[in-house]
């Protein structure tokens, strides 16, 4: 997924995970409120739209899906549970997957969630205007010319017929190829049930229906959001959510510094409370102080931040001027801007060192601190003539700072640059369209599932509904590779397809469509009330709003 306004896609710009302090799991009581600070509004609660971070954990709490990702602190691993499915199996060609959902599930009006709104939950994901979603819906299922419910007389009424519901509680998925690994698709929200009766286009977006513990009370735009306990929600059916609270409380547009004093102070009123933003550089000494370091909880995250050169611009055709932003980029410094060596750390791919298809860069072989002889020797290549580039980027302090740490290492090397700040809250579905996209896009990636599937085609393969058009998250409109994207979609063999991702990943970034800059390492201070406070790796490094809780129930 989108990194918070960076990517996997839209928010603060500031993410994190794998807990490394806080308090154990499991010793919160049942009740109370808790209050998340948070400094944009989040851009999507629509499970058909919602797809980045930090409405994503949100979203974990109002919505469910087929199965989901759980964030284990104990062992520190990452688990697949079936969520409203109760159980799955695929054909042996991985091209036809069937769900069965489990008993009891209910809305919050009490009325029973049923296959046919999985179905239709789906269905709207292929509308234009729910574009900003997770792709996979119209990528893997064999819909062809399908536009989504609200067309009308859209396939002559019949839906997408890849989807079949032969009962209550059974949805089987038809897909065009093999997909070995559809069972991680499968956790996106798209896959959440909708009932149609209930849909209201985009406006749901301020009220989906709530199927998971909590449901939308009030929502005031750019000013909070409170959600309260979901009482058709049954504990039995999931293995994914404590649901702690009574009550969650998010307050958006403070700025990340007075949150970080709130806190640090831990007043009465903030007690209760926990940021979305790690704490700002500035106050990261501020956490080694006796009434403060037994609440900070620490961890980095499966996502990488990178800048991407959009090649739908002119200037940025030439490769030899997007060599030399890669090599004229001071990667250290704009590691310092977004905090220092505690908040981030330099990386060289945008594939996590971990994860299965990671080899070092060595095709620049370009320092932490860049190479300006490099950059400028690329740049005398290109014939570039002192033109000026834009760089996008989200408006909130770190990622503001981290733009003009870039801006200046360009500089350095002979490259003009202006940065254009966009709200965070819709910095993603700006920089998705070809007309308002910047020229220099900043931007970062998590993958949807361990896999480099959902690494390598999302961030520079194409848009599989319209031919020569590139995906909605490939902001370098980058077109290499897109044959051999093309037949490791089918690949059934997972070692193959993964070994076939990775050496594609390496030949795509001989191109140079975008430069990887660094990964978070986030630290956070919750009140002195909170506990089961762990920061989530799947989800941007966010405090896992499904585990945490209060030692003592307040309001």
């Amino acid at each position: 997924m989108a990194l918070l306004a960076t990517a996997c896609g839209g928010g603060s710009d500031d993410a994190g995970s794998k807990s490394t302090a806080g308090s154990d799991t499991g010793t919160g009581a049942k009740g109370g409120t808790v209050t998340v600070y948070h400094v944009n509004d989040v851009e999507h609660l629509d499970p058909a739209r919602n797809f980045v971070t930090d409405s994503g954990m949100i979203g974990k709490l109002i919505t469910r899906t087929l199965v989901d990702y759980r964030y284990d602190a104990k062992s520190k691993k990452i688990v697949l549970e079936n969520d409203l499915a109760a159980s799955y199996e695929a054909t042996p060609d991985f091209k036809t997957w069937t769900f069965k959902l489990k008993d009891g599930l209910k809305y919050e009006d009490g009325s029973p969630i049923v296959a046919a709104d999985i179905k239709y939950g789906a269905e709207r994901s292929f509308a234009a205007d729910m574009a900003e979603g997770a792709p996979y819906a119209h990528q893997y299922l064999d819909c062809p010319g399908y536009k989504g419910p609200y067309v009308n007389n859209n396939n002559g009424g019949k839906g997408c017929t890849a989807i079949e519901v032969p009962d209550e509680k059974t949805i089987v998925f038809k897909l065009k190829e093999p997909v070995a690994t559809f069972e991680g698709a499968a956790s996106m929200k798209i896959w959440s049930p909708v009932p149609k009766a209930k849909d209201t286009h985009t406006a749901y977006d301020n009220h989906p229906v709530a199927t998971g513990p909590y449901k939308i009370e009030s929502y005031v735009r750019k000013k909070s959001l409170t959600l309260v306990r979901n009482t058709n929600w049954d504990q039995k059916t999931d293995p994914l959510r404590n649901a702690l609270p009574d009550k969650f409380v998010f307050k958006f547009g403070d700025a990340e510094a007075t949150v970080d004093q709130r806190l640090f102070a831990d007043g009465t009123a903030d007690k209760n409370s926990i940021s979305f933003a790690g704490v700002q550089p500035e106050n990261i000494a501020k956490t080694n102080q006796p009434n403060v370091k037994d609440r900070v909880v620490t961890g980095t995250d499966v996502c990488r931040r990178y800048i991407a050169f959009n090649q739908q611009k002119p200037l940025l055709k030439n490769q030899k001027l997007r060599e030399a932003l890669y090599y004229g980029l001071d990667r250290t410094s704009y590691r310092d801007a977004r905090g220092g060596e505690r908040l981030a750390a330099v990386v060289d791919s945008i594939i996590p060192q971990d994860l299965n298809g990671y080899t070092k860069e060595s095709f620049f072989n370009s320092p932490p601190e860049g190479d300006q002889a490099k950059a400028k020797a690329a740049l005398q290549e290109s014939g570039y003539k002192g033109e000026k580039l834009t760089l996008g980027t989200a408006d909130s302090g770190l990622a503001t700072k981290a733009a003009e740490a870039a801006q200046a290492s360009w500089k350095a090397v002979g490259i003009n640059v202006d940065i254009r700040k966009i709200p965070g809250d819709n910095y993603y579905s700006t920089q998705q369209q070809d007309a308002s996209a910047t020229d220099l896009i900043t931007a970062g990636w998590c993958y949807d599932w361990a896999t480099l599937a959902t690494i390598v085609p999302p961030v520079f393969g194409p848009d599989l509904t319209a031919p020569n058009k590139a995906a909605q998250n490939n902001y370098a409109r980058s077109n290499a590779g897109w044959d051999k994207m093309a037949e490791l979609s089918k690949e059934t063999d997972k070692p193959k397809m993964e070994q076939g991702y990775s050496d594609l990943y390496t030949e795509i970034m001989k191109t140079a469509p975008l430069v990887p800059t660094v990964q978070d390492l986030n630290v956070y201070v919750t009140g002195s009330n909170i506990t089961d406070a762990v920061a989530d790796p799947n989800t941007g490094g966010i405090l896992d709003l499904t585990q945490i809780g209060l030692k003592k129930p307040t309001n």
